[in-house]
């Protein structure tokens, strides 16, 4: 063993004259003649190395140690001496290498990549609650995207699709590393500029999701279930394998990844762990939404109870699969929506009302073309009250029309051209998203003991057959 500050170099060194050491007869043993050595030659026994043999031996641990250190940059691994130690074992040209009994050791011990056969044969081995039988583990990209609107500091380093609103001080990304959770979180209280109690952060992922060695990893091929619960899978399998588990990178090529222990995260545990500027504590919230983006009755009121809760400087970031996915872009927009009517006291902000311009001065109005002359976005205005609807209207197009260059307005840019292009299922599935957040709106202005009813008319409106 080589405790301390001795080199790769030199260890190779001792253990070439170790081997050859080994090899030679004792100090205290009589050296055999040359006839002597003949017969045990001719015995099957091995006879001394010449001189050259050492030098030999040498040439090939170093070559060997050579290809050692090209795959540790290659694999990178969390525990490099370790990993090192067990390449070499693996990969020692003067040890025999003995054929294992089939199921003695993990599929691909001491390799850095996997088969897709041997993923295959792994992920059907697999009994976890979450990471079960067919499950793989998928890293998440983290290339794509990056460009921030209104960022204090630019692109956020290790996050996709980062995206700001200044004015309502809420922001969107897409999966992150734990890096760049940080780096997100530490603009988000930048743009606040003040003392916020806390950052809100709201997942609305909807595929389970660990953090291996810092990246995200998410379950693929099934494995519905809570994220502690894809914790624990993961730490027994990272166990069983000696630090190590099986995965597939972004381009979906199988590999080994060496996580050392207490290095398998939560999404929470990364969140709420970050330390914040000026210690601001960070609150993690969970509301995993379909994939077509349509929320629950119990997601909205969920949302809404924590909105509700926040200081006009506490920021909000909304985290999804996909930075550009519907989803997220539908919580910014409630998100947003709540701030305001916060700050005017649960009621329609002034600001959205309209102004009649000045006689002489003519008002800067773009033209808007508002959906009101889709049948169903009319029918639920006029379910919501002649007062509610127009209002809750007004507030939801001012709303995502204020974040120009922001993809919350380009969400509603979409609808129109989506919902006026005809009557195929992507366009109704737009129409519900629209309706929905019609439905939140006029849930934030209304009075305390109306606020069901916009569910109400939501519900009516979606048995009709929307």
């Amino acid at each position: 063993a080589c405790a301390g500050g001795c080199s790769t170099a030199s260890v190779f060194e001792m253990a070439a004259e170790d081997e050859v050491a080994a090899e030679q007869p004792p100090a205290q043993a009589e050296v055999p003649t040359e006839p002597a050595v003949a017969e045990n030659v001719s015995k099957g026994e091995t006879a001394p190395p010449d001189p050259a043999s050492k030098t030999i031996t040498k040439q090939i641990l170093s070559t060997c140690l050579t290809k050692g250190l090209a795959a540790l940059c290659t694999e990178k691994p969390a525990e490099p001496v370790r990993w090192l130690a067990e390449w070499l074992l693996e990969h020692n040209p003067n040890v025999p290498q003995r054929k294992d009994p089939v199921n003695s050791k993990p599929i691909g011990a001491g390799a850095s990549s996997i088969t897709n056969s041997e993923i295959s044969a792994i992920s059907a081995s697999r009994s976890g609650q979450v990471l079960g039988a067919a499950s793989t583990l998928a890293q998440l990209d983290l290339s794509k995207g990056g460009n921030s609107t209104n960022s204090v500091n630019g692109v956020a380093e290790g996050a996709t699709f980062f995206h700001q609103v200044a004015a309502y001080r809420v922001g969107s990304v897409g999966p992150c590393s734990s890096k760049g959770v940080a780096t997100v979180i530490g603009d988000m209280i930048q743009l606040s500029q003040g003392n916020p109690k806390c950052v809100q952060w709201l997942s609305v992922r909807n595929e389970a999701t660990v953090y291996l060695g810092g990246d995200p990893y998410a379950v693929r091929g099934g494995g519905a279930g809570s994220e502690d619960a894809l914790k624990a899978d993961c730490e027994a399998e990272i166990g069983e394998r000696g630090g190590r588990i099986a995965v597939t990178d972004a381009k979906g090529r199988g590999k080994w990844l060496h996580v050392a222990t207490g290095d398998a995260l939560t999404p929470a545990e990364v969140v709420t762990g970050v330390r914040a500027p000026g210690g601001t504590p960070v609150r993690y919230h969970s509301f995993p939404t379909p994939p077509n983006g349509i929320l629950t009755t119990e997601t909205i009121d969920e949302t809404l109870a924590i909105l509700n809760t926040l200081d006009p400087q506490d920021p909000i970031i909304i985290s999804t699969d996909l930075g550009d996915a519907a989803p997220s872009a539908m919580f910014g927009v409630i998100a947003c929506m709540a701030v305001r009517v916060r700050a005017a006291g649960g009621k329609l902000p002034q600001d959205v009302l309209p102004k009649e311009p000045l006689p002489i001065v003519a008002k800067f109005a773009p033209p808007r073309e508002l959906l009101e002359d889709v049948h169903e976005v009319a029918s639920i205005i006029n379910a919501l009250g002649e007062e509610i609807g127009p209002q809750a209207k007004l507030l939801l197009d001012d709303t995502m029309d204020s974040a120009a260059r922001n993809r919350f307005r380009n969400l509603r840019t979409g609808y129109l051209e989506e919902v006026k292009s005809g009557q195929d299922k992507v366009s109704r599935i737009t129409l519900v998203q629209y309706l929905q957040l019609l439905t939140v709106a006029a849930i934030l202005i209304s009075p305390e003991e109306e606020k069901d009813q916009p569910h109400q008319a939501f519900a009516d409106l979606m048995r009709g057959g929307v």
